[in-house]
């Protein structure tokens, strides 16, 4: 009797132990402790690695779980920054505009303004990036910050073929910015932009009166060949029907002739255009962009520009 409640006592014994671990251990209870900083590292550390998505989902579960860190501005910062790496720049704006509504006047907020503008050179709207980048300059003239702007509104303007305001931008960028060496040569390699070897569309159009002439200006040869072909054979056939007083298939001949001359005039022209524009973007693709930049965080202090230059 008495092994018996021995026994009996034992396992109440134990299943009390059982119960108090359960109670408290985190595994066993299913729960899971989430540390702040390592939460937050995980989420640099995954938008490093460039998988965008991921970063998202674990800068947003770190402002989750812990809305009062002092982190949360960054991490919603560093979201924008994920959303613009991986293209969604819509989204990317909104981060930024929120930072720089709520920070208007702190160095966060110059990088979020300043983001807003890359986002839309990126997009190709450069219009739309001036207007940030000067905003930059204008209300965030911090040295660093307002160099790079300086560097970017640059190549905004020569991405407008504007070659000449391009070299004095350049010109601006400070003695000592890691931008330095690269300004200086672009300030002057862009003026070059100005004496590139353009072909004159109307001086195309003229020669296109004799079809292919005008192709064959901008070395068009196979279109050249066409146009010349093409046009000969309808006038010969117009020409041939009304001298065997043919005069409906004539007509009708002549009317497609002036269809085909008049478009190898346009044509001319067209491809004119088509040839500067490559002569531009030849051009602008010799030049160095040095830089690549990518916002990440710092292990001490604030978010800061990443300049990553290419050589």
């Amino acid at each position: 009797m008495m092994r018996k409640i021995g026994n009996k006592g034992l396992w109440v014994f134990l299943v009390g132990i059982f119960l108090f671990l359960l109670r408290t251990s985190p595994v066993m209870s299913g729960q899971i402790i989430v540390d702040s900083d390592e939460q937050f590292a995980l989420g640099r550390s995954t938008m490093e690695k460039g998988e965008y998505g991921r970063a998202v989902v674990e800068f947003e579960r770190f402002i989750h779980f812990f809305p009062e860190s002092p982190k949360v501005l960054k991490a919603r910062y560093l979201i924008g920054v994920c959303y613009l790496k991986g293209g969604r720049f819509e989204g990317a704006r909104k981060r930024f505009f929120e930072i720089t509504r709520n920070e208007p006047d702190t160095p966060l907020g110059g990088q979020a303004l300043f983001m807003l503008g890359e986002s839309y050179y990126v997009q190709g709207q450069i219009k739309e990036a001036e207007y940030y980048f000067n905003q930059v300059i204008e209300n965030h003239p911090t040295w660093k910050l307002k160099n790079t702007a300086l560097y970017r509104l640059g190549w905004s303007k020569m991405k407008k073929n504007r070659w000449k305001d391009a070299s004095e931008l350049f010109m601006r960028v400070g003695k000592g910015s890691e931008l330095y060496g690269s300004s200086r040569q672009l300030s002057t390699e862009s003026l070059k932009g100005v004496m590139l070897p353009y072909k004159d569309p109307t001086y195309a159009g003229i020669m296109a009166i004799v079809p292919g002439l005008g192709h064959v200006y901008v070395s068009r040869y196979k279109d050249a060949a066409v146009a010349f072909l093409l046009n000969g054979l309808f006038i010969w056939a117009a020409v041939e029907a009304f001298r065997n007083n043919n005069t409906v298939l004539g007509g009708v001949l002549t009317f497609f002739e002036l269809g085909w001359y008049s478009g190898n005039i346009y044509s001319a022209v067209n491809v004119t255009h088509k040839y500067n524009r490559k002569v531009r973007d030849d051009f602008r693709n010799s030049l160095r962009d040095r830089f690549d930049i990518r916002l990440l965080t710092s292990k001490k202090g604030p978010v800061g520009l990443a300049l990553t230059f290419r050589f």
